[in-house]
């Protein structure tokens, strides 16, 4: 155990300070990795703020929120990509079905109904409303978007 901590060690004394206190507020790291880094976070007089390690991060992460109901189908996987994060971003659990199939014969996409959008049944009215939105248009960006700021 201890040579893990002492490579962990020697791997972030090699970051500069920006990449040190990136990976270390990143979230992505184990509980060994964290205290590592927050060891040497303090040693060069950084502050990092407590994170919870990667392993006990989001406990309710992949919670089981019961039955899936199909919202929407699409006969591109990019739109249902799309709409899946649109939903996500709202914070309504969804995942996307039939992607792979549609995209690798996608001369099949009518036939299997396309690639479709799933919400649990208990969210499956939110789901609705945020994809009513986008279809309105309300997500769009104007056309004098700075991307660059």
């Amino acid at each position: 155990m201890n040579s893990d901590r002492d490579h962990l060690a020697a791997q972030f004394q090699r970051l500069s300070d920006e990449e040190l206190v990136s990976r270390g507020t990143s979230g992505g790291l184990t509980a060994l990795a964290q205290s590592v880094a927050i060891a040497e976070a303090q040693a060069r007089g950084l502050s990092l703020p407590a994170l919870q390690p990667m392993d006990e991060a989001n406990p309710a992460e992949g919670a089981y929120h019961g039955d899936m109901q199909i919202v929407a189908r699409y006969l591109t996987p990019t739109e249902a990509h799309m709409l899946c994060s649109c939903l996500q971003a709202a914070g309504v659990p969804a995942e996307t079905g039939d992607t792979n199939l549609v995209q690798a014969h996608s001369l099949l996409a009518g036939a299997v109904g396309g690639a479709c959008l799933r919400v649990p049944v208990q969210f499956a009215p939110e789901a609705m409303e945020v994809i009513a939105a986008y279809k309105r248009g309300e997500f769009a960006l104007d056309e004098d978007f700075d991307f660059g700021a």
